[in-house]
């Protein structure tokens, strides 16, 4: 494990009806390089994925990602191992951990899927987020193409707390892996299997922002930000109060310092630019994040924090976000305008 890991070496899952999201990561190992082309193929769930996740993280200046195919490898691997182990259970399965002697096996943590023996050879500095659908139908509805699949399945990884976290991570290395099946479940029912995986590696390279440079996401000129997150669908979830689907917040900003600094948000705002109206916020931080992985140790480090308004947004709506604060108490302020999508 490396420390500025430890945060995430317990993984969080979550399974609804039709969501999952999973979000975990790991420790160290040897490195690898391939010449696999730098771009997925169009029409893949992978593009979509990439492409969105891509684009929020330059944006951003959360640092740009490379393809490395070692990851798309054991993304891959266990995307098809949990749609197996679903079909075979009867029941929707999502978990970072596989278990040794079931069909599929190839590692029980992340970090051993991708190591060097067993798994692809990457190494084991790597950060993990899932996502899933289980789709039961008895006729056929308009599918969503797999690259749209892809894109929702990012975006909705982005709408999150601590799976933003994760899809923001230091390493510039990214694998993505996409497995799906239907089969017939009884004389009436179709149910199909969607599993999404994508890996942040940091092996070899990562950003580094610099001193008491903050960085947000969302960030000036974001848009189509989702106007509600509903807790109830990430777990652990960040909001232990809301247990129902139907209650929602609006979509968390995530603030970032690089690790080994110290943020402190003092100061935080969220206004509707045209009606000048402010939104009623709350911050969550390493001092009161309500979980704690396996070790004891909170989620949320103390080089991040996420503001979160406490009522969904107005869709199709341009908002002013305004934040003070010190890292390792030098001042910082930032102003950005964001909008909303449908």
């Amino acid at each position: 494990m490396t420390n500025h890991m430890n945060k995430l070496n317990s993984f969080a899952l979550a399974l609804t009806f039709s969501l999952g999201l999973v979000a975990c990561g790991g420790g160290g190992g040897d490195g690898g390089s391939s010449n696999t082309p730098s771009v997925y193929t169009t029409g893949e769930a992978e593009l979509g994925a990439f492409n969105v996740l891509q684009d929020a993280r330059t944006l951003c200046n959360f640092g740009a990602l490379t393809r490395n195919p070692k990851l798309d490898a054991a993304s891959l691997n266990h995307a098809k191992y949990l749609v197996d182990l679903s079909f075979s259970r009867g029941l929707p399965v999502l978990s970072h951990q596989e278990t040794p002697g079931t069909a599929g096996f190839t590692g029980i943590e992340p970090w051993d899927r991708t190591g060097v023996s067993p798994g692809t050879g990457y190494g084991q500095f790597v950060a993990e987020i899932l996502h899933a659908t289980t789709w039961d139908y008895t006729k056929a509805p308009q599918f969503p193409t797999m690259q749209e699949r892809g894109v929702s399945s990012m975006r909705d990884l982005l709408n999150t707390v601590y799976h933003l976290s994760g899809a923001m991570e230091e390493g510039v290395e990214v694998g993505f892996g996409v497995y799906m099946a239907t089969q017939k479940i009884n004389n009436t029912t179709w149910r199909e299997e969607y599993r999404f995986g994508s890996l942040n590696g940091y092996e070899t390279k990562w950003v580094t922002l610099g001193a008491n440079k903050v960085v947000t996401y969302p960030c000036q000129g974001s848009t189509n930000i989702p106007p509600a997150f509903i807790p109830a669908n990430e777990s652990p979830n960040p909001f232990p109060g809301m247990t129902d689907t139907s209650q929602s917040v609006g979509s968390p900003i995530y603030i970032k310092v690089d690790r080994g600094q110290t943020l402190n948000v003092a100061t935080y705002s969220v206004t509707a630019s045209a009606s000048n109206t402010v939104v009623p916020t709350t911050l969550l931080t390493q001092a009161n994040d309500p979980n704690r992985a396996s070790n004891g140790q909170a989620y949320i480090g103390a080089h991040e924090a996420f503001v979160v308004p406490l009522s969904a947004l107005n869709p199709n709506t341009t908002y002013r976000v305004d934040l003070t604060g010190t890292v390792n108490r030098t001042p910082f302020t930032r102003s950005f305008a964001m909008s909303t999508g449908q």
